[in-house]
């Protein structure tokens, strides 16, 4: 009976161990490089799955939706460039991204002086348009990270995701 006696105690312990446990993301764990795993249908709409490119298999990846994340709130990904002799050529920038702990939200920014002179003309001919600098690339919230898989939620419908 006295060894019964014990259990209980063993249990309650063990169950406040791993419920204390803080399972959140941090900062350091989104510094890499991350890709776009292919749609398939079972997928939700609004959801994506990057995977960790030194473990991604290139046929199960989105071409040109690479992202890193670095430190300083620096990342670099593609972007098209629109251009007269290759009229779809990728190019990498450097941007920023944000990351807010408690809510899970990233937010990746292009470079600020990213088509400056497209910009400016649209500025100038619709003045009453509120155009933010750095404009936002994508917008998304984390819903898990395990064995090298990012899980994502779009979090605004009208940005492009690779």
């Amino acid at each position: 009976m006295r060894n019964f006696s014990f259990l209980p105690i063993v249990l309650l312990l063990f169950g406040n161990l791993t419920l204390g446990q803080d399972n959140s993301i941090s900062e350091f764990d989104l510094y890499g490089c991350w890709i776009m795993e292919r749609f398939t249908q079972e997928n939700e709409p609004n959801k994506r799955v990057y995977i960790s490119c030194g473990i991604s298999d290139k046929q199960n990846t989105v071409k040109n939706s690479g992202i890193v994340f670095r430190a300083y709130n620096k990342c670099v990904f593609p972007v098209l460039i629109q251009d007269a002799i290759c009229p779809i050529l990728y190019k990498s920038v450097e941007g920023t991204w944000t990351y807010d702990k408690e809510s899970g939200i990233v937010e990746v920014f292009y470079p600020k002086d990213f088509k400056k002179g497209f910009w400016d003309a649209v500025n100038k001919e619709q003045s009453e348009l509120e155009i933010r600098n750095p404009r936002m690339k994508m917008k998304f919230k984390i819903v898990g990270l395990e064995n090298g898989k990012l899980e994502i939620e779009k979090v605004t419908p009208d940005m492009v995701y690779n």
